[in-house]
């Protein structure tokens, strides 16, 4: 006897049978789903069924969710996601080859007490301030708007940037004789700004991951800061984490 292959999870059926009509383009962007309650009428499902089915469907990308204000359709097609695995160290350090930062433009950076103590920089030292979007391809959309600080007698690296292989500190690091010798990494929430919106292309305030890192050489001076803001869902994180035995 053959044995059968275990029945899909109710919600996932569920979800299932929405993607494939808002992928058919049955309702039109910005029009609104049925209620909670009303899809559980529909389908004969518990609310919490139809709450795990309207998660995966905002996972998709095809739906906003909003609390009193019900779900409404924001595209008929899954936009690209870059997943990043970080199993290994590396992963943290830097984003993996198959994405290119495009440099937009770079400017002396005036930095302020305040701008220097959040980004923890030294306010004495020369800043220049680089600004660019990364893609995994040219034709995909931005998987992220990239501000670099770097001290301003780096600047000669800006020209290799999304040219020459590797990240930007181990471009600084050949081109200058430095080492890295620690990195920090904030990871947080956040709005996408509006000066950054259009160009990665979603709406102001979207729901986004902000990544800082700091690179601080041997002598114990930051050398590279970089801010990274991921639109959702374009971007994952996923970490791999081994119990010690």
């Amino acid at each position: 006897m053959t044995a059968q292959a275990p029945a899909r999870p109710r919600y996932r059926q569920i979800a299932d049978e929405w993607l494939a009509r808002l992928r058919a383009g049955t309702h039109p962007i910005g029009a609104m789903l049925p209620t909670e309650t009303e899809l559980c009428a529909l389908h004969g499902a518990s609310r919490h069924t139809i709450r795990e089915a309207l998660r995966l469907v905002e996972e998709a990308g095809l739906v906003a969710r909003r609390q009193g204000s019900g779900t409404s359709v924001i595209a008929h097609d899954t936009p690209s996601r870059f997943v990043q695995d970080f199993s290994r160290l590396g992963g943290l350090l830097q984003y993996p080859e198959e994405t290119r930062l495009t440099v937009l433009r770079a400017r002396d950076a005036a930095m302020d007490t305040e701008t220097a103590t959040l980004l923890g920089l030294d306010q004495a030292t020369p800043w220049l301030r680089v600004d660019g979007i990364r893609r995994v391809r040219v034709t995909e959309a931005p998987i992220c708007f990239t501000t670099l600080h770097l001290p301003r007698a780096y600047a000669g690296v800006v020209e290799e940037i999304g040219v020459a292989p590797g990240p930007v500190y181990a471009l600084i690091e050949r081109r200058f004789g430095l080492r890295l010798a620690s990195v920090e990494v904030d990871l947080s929430a956040c709005g996408v700004p509006e000066a950054q919106a259009e160009l990665l292309e979603v709406p102001p305030g979207a729901p986004a991951l902000l990544i800082r890192r700091r690179y601080i050489d041997e002598q114990g001076q930051v050398f590279e800061h970089s801010e990274s803001c991921h639109p959702a869902p374009r971007f994952t994180y996923r970490a791999t984490l081994k119990r010690e035995v």
